[in-house]
């Protein structure tokens, strides 16, 4: 009879070749902890979370909870593909003499206690005493609480040689992963001659990488040419070695059937070249021996690189192995090789823990168990002697049920692997059974690193009247469809169903996306290149048609009933909101109670226009792009027009703009106000209205109180048509989604509309990033007096960033007609002169400008006095009083001075004929004009005349 500690456990041949008797087997980790990992599934799909409570006796099930779900999942269990858990810090290996690889992957350690002619019991730290059948282990090897280890990672992306930029590499968790082209790390493990890798390699859609082993300790190229290496070729991935004129390659599966991920197991012999590759299930790939024999035998190190696409190291052990690699053919008699190469061919019997002999016929050989190095067992196929164990199979088939092959390892952080099906999940123990089992094995959830499935496959999914889609989440993703939930409200009203599994209910913490459809890409370079050239012809034919100039020829030009501007047909387009919302609809009034308009998605007919962001009246409407500095003037309102600030821009078919204060807007007419004046505006030649600067606005007015819905999940859906719409649900019907909008009341969205769905917004949040949400208006710079004596000074000119770079360009309307532009200005000295009739320094210093400059001849030299934000009455009483008449810009908006710096004025600029400022003067005084004059002076001398 076999003694027990813990548990008593028979391993017999079979598929798995394992029977575990287990009375009562625990796990040496008493904390119920259950890790956060990630399940992955066939197709890509991928969803973060912790192994559920489940009581699927059959095993055919995987219950897995993500915690913004309300309930676990049941996945069926082929339609996974693995999971794993990120590693405890310090990461201790599994304690134990000895190493016991076994049949389909599995491994042990322990110590030997007692060998026979059909087993071999075993004492586990980890599940006590163990009764292995002898056919069932392939191997056994010196471990010593996993002193032959020699890497276990990845670990930090720091602890590695990165070729290039750092970030380029992330870890979200134990894996080192990037996607960037050309990304490439290196690391010294010190490799030993004969070793055993396992690793486990992930990718998304197509892969592109080479996985090297056995690279020189200087990284160098050529080593990683000739090292061992698994990467892609087209549509395959490999494994391979590659000397001068010869290769011996492995294919390890396509990449289609890979479906992202690689797990190897290799053992290398780097001095002959010898290496053998198995599954992770202990099943044989391939073998080659190719000894590199102009290379070093020995080398340290590992290297991936990313050439296209994505990839990630999820988990990489190396491990030193003996001279003698595992899984070679056996002697008819046990063989036992020391670590000083000896062998040892006989019986081997086992006297204590720490002592063996081996008997041969003529002489019995005893040695010690620290000196072991390898183990290859006789395989007896005499089965006469056997009957207790077939016994045990049968019994075992019986509680298994149909008898069929399990298709579940599981791999914990120290190593140990078990293969079976999982009968339940339970405050935080794994319950796992074989086929071949009788009893339970429990492993605590914290202690496994990683599970896989043997034979994952795609699910067939039923017909569903329900719209397929896919759930992104921060972390993962998942296919499936929302189903109706006309009953439901609790915790939400809306339920997932993924494929091949139950519905789950969302939480109300939920945060994620559906996608139905991708949303069209941007506009491509050259695609807007091309618009924008139209446009610009567009905006060529409409400045000669405003040729006349003045306010109301230009208006007429733009906004009247013109052929040009006339569109025949006027669409219902869309309303932009505030709060994101892309509505279509028709709006039929603004007055000062609001926007009134009709919509087929919602029943509101009202809103303030505090939550208005623009309204398109045509089709083909678009947020205006026009140039910088036009832009810069649209949006700065100067110091004279802050009382009566711009509100709107009107945009004409045409593309013209009009920057001005909306009164109101009816069936056929636009009445605005621009500078004190109200103008009636024809409205078939309107395209859109944008409201500026929204974001200042008080939204509190005639906003509805969200309340009762403030716990509601919220959504926000990006139609096809471009148009987005937001609710908190109520419900789901026939694919519709039916709910309430804070402004606009009960909503409906049609999933068959929809591009994405937004879960988990915050609905009354205002959106920047959106069309229309930079068009906010600022105030142009107010000038400041400098204090006195700040300017004048004997180097003073010279000490701007700006000297001796080029002017900035402006275009400026002069105060007696006519423009004056900065770039038209090239041969000739500029002087600018940057001023207000309100600054008492500037009008003392004017007139000395003035005559230093009339000191040159004015074919030599111009210049020109840019008046500051202010209008022509003021500015010809303040010449008229000084007795002087200066070339006068007009810089209504401040644009100019804010290009020149001119923060503080007077401020007089020096600018030669090829453009560049040579002096920047800022305040006035005494020295002013000696200083201008000899600015002016030297500047003629540097840029002679061409």
């Amino acid at each position: 009879m076999i003694r027990q500690k813990n548990a008593a456990v028979s391993i017999v041949e079979g598929w798995l070749s394992v029977v575990l008797l287990v009375l009562s087997v625990t796990s040496v980790r008493a904390d119920d902890t259950n890790p956060t990992g990630q399940l992955r599934l066939v197709g890509g799909d991928h969803l973060p979370g912790q192994l559920a409570s489940s009581n699927a006796t059959n095993g055919d099930r995987i219950a897995w909870k993500y915690p913004h779900f309300a309930s676990a999942i049941d996945f069926p269990a082929h339609s996974v593909v693995s999971g794993s858990f990120p590693p405890p810090i310090p990461l201790r290996p599994s304690t134990g003499q000895f190493v016991f690889d076994l049949v389909r992957g599995d491994r042990l350690f322990g110590s030997v206690l007692e060998v026979d002619e059909w087993s071999i019991r075993i004492d586990t730290d980890s599940f006590g005493e163990i009764l292995l059948m002898r056919s069932a282990v392939h191997r056994i090897g010196p471990w010593r609480d996993g002193a032959s280890i020699l890497f276990q990672g990845p670990g930090p992306v720091q602890e590695w040689t990165v070729d290039g930029n750092q970030d380029d590499w992330a870890q979200g968790g134990a894996e080192l992963r990037t996607d960037e082209s050309g990304a490439s790390v290196y690391r010294n493990v010190e490799l030993s001659n004969v070793i055993q890798v396992e690793a486990e390699l992930r990718w998304e859609g197509k892969p592109q990488f080479v996985f090297a082993i056995g690279v020189d300790e200087k990284n160098s190229e050529e080593s990683a040419a000739s090292a061992f290496r698994v990467e892609v070729w087209e549509n395959d991935v490999v494994l391979l070695r590659e000397l001068d004129e010869v290769a011996q390659v492995i294919p390890l599966g396509s990449v289609a059937d890979l479906d992202g991920q690689l797990s190897l197991l290799l053992q290398i012999n780097q001095n002959d070249g010898h290496l053998m590759a198995f599954s992770p299930r202990g099943d044989k790939i391939g073998e080659f021996e190719l000894p590199a024999n102009d290379y070093p035998d020995v080398r340290p190190g590992l290297r991936l690189t990313n050439q296209v696409g994505n990839v990630s190291l999820d988990f990489i052990r190396v491990q030193r192995l003996s001279d003698l690699l595992s899984h070679r053919s056996r002697e008819d008699r046990d063989s036992i090789v020391l670590e000083d190469g000896t062998v040892h061919v006989g019986q081997l019997r086992v006297i204590d823990a720490e002592e063996w002999e081996v008997v041969t016929e003529d002489s019995v050989y005893r040695m010690r168990t620290e000196h072991v190095s390898a183990v290859s067992l006789r395989d007896f196929e005499d089965a006469d002697s056997n009957d207790d164990v077939t016994n045990v199979v049968a019994n075992a088939s019986s509680v298994g049920g149909d008898g069929s092959s399990s298709g579940l390892q599981i791999i914990t952080h120290g190593g140990i692997r078990l293969t079976g099906r999982i009968r339940s999940i339970e405050d935080g123990r794994l319950t796992l059974q074989n086929d071949v089992i009788e009893g339970n094995l429990k492993i605590t959830c914290d202690q496994i690193g990683r599970f896989s499935v043997a034979d994952p496959r795609p699910v067939k999914s039923a017909a569903s009247p329900f719209i397929l889609g896919r759930l992104m989440l921060p972390d993962g993703r998942l296919t499936g469809r929302f189903i109706d939930t006309e009953d439901q409200t609790t915790p939400t009203p809306l339920r997932f169903s993924p494929r091949g599994a139950k519905p789950v209910s969302l939480a109300p913490s939920f945060r994620g996306r559906m996608v139905y459809r991708e949303t069209p890409p941007p506009e491509t370079k050259s695609q807007r290149l091309a618009r924008e050239k139209r446009e610009v012809v567009q905006r060529r034919e409409a400045a000669k048609r405003a040729k006349q100039g003045g306010v109301w020829n230009v208006l007429a030009s733009a906004f009247g009933n013109n052929a040009h501007n006339n569109r025949k047909v006027v669409s219902p387009r869309s309303m932009y909101l505030r709060s994101g919302e892309v509505i279509p609809c028709v709006v039929q009034a603004i007055d000062e109670n609001g926007v009134r308009f009709s919509s087929e998605i919602t029943g509101q007919t009202l809103l303030p226009e505090g939550h208005m962001r623009a309204i398109q009246f045509v089709a083909d409407c678009r947020d205006p792009e026009i140039e910088v500095a036009r832009r810069d003037r649209l949006l700065t309102v100067p110091r004279i027009r802050k009382k009566t600030r711009p509100t709107h821009l009107i945009v004409a078919v045409n593309g013209d703009i009009l920057r001005c204060r909306l009164v109101s807007l009816s069936e056929e007419t636009l009445v605005v106000e621009t500078r004190l004046e109200k103008i009636e505006i024809d409205r078939s030649v309107l395209a859109q209205i944008i409201w500026l600067n929204a974001e200042e606005r008080d939204s509190d007015d005639g906003e509805s109180d969200a309340g009762d819905n403030a716990n509601g999940l919220a959504v926000r859906a990006v139609l096809r048509n471009g148009n987005r719409m937001s609710m908190f649900i109520d419900r789901l019907h026939e694919s519709v989604l039916i709910g309430e909008h804070p402004l606009l009341g009960e909503s409906k969205i049609n999933l068959g509309d929809v591009n994405e769905l937004l879960i988990g917004i915050d609905i009354n949040q205002t959106e920047r990033d959106q069309p229309y949400g930079d068009w906010l208006l600022k105030d142009a710079p107010e000038p400041i007096i400098p204090e006195a004596g700040e300017g004048g000074g004997p180097n003073s000119g010279k000490s701007s960033a700006l000297v001796g770079k080029p002017a900035p360009n402006f275009t400026l309307d002069l105060l007696d007609g006519g423009k004056f532009s900065v770039a038209d200005q090239v041969g000739k000295v500029v002087v600018l002169d940057f001023w207000a009739t309100w600054c008492g320094p500037c009008l003392q210093a004017m007139p000395v400008i003035e005559h230093a400059v009339s000191e040159f001849d004015s074919d030599d030299v111009r210049l020109v006095a840019v008046n500051l934000q202010e209008t022509a009455e003021p500015i010809r009483e303040t010449l008229d009083r000084l007795k002087i008449s200066p070339e006068v810009a007009l810089d209504i908006d401040g644009v100019a001075a804010a290009r020149y710096q001119a923060d503080a004025i007077p401020q007089t600029v020096v600018i030669d004929r090829d453009g560049k400022i040579t002096r920047l003067f800022v305040g006035g005084g005494p020295a002013l004009a000696d200083q201008l004059r000899e600015a002016i002076t030297e500047t003629l001398e540097a840029t002679p005349e061409k």
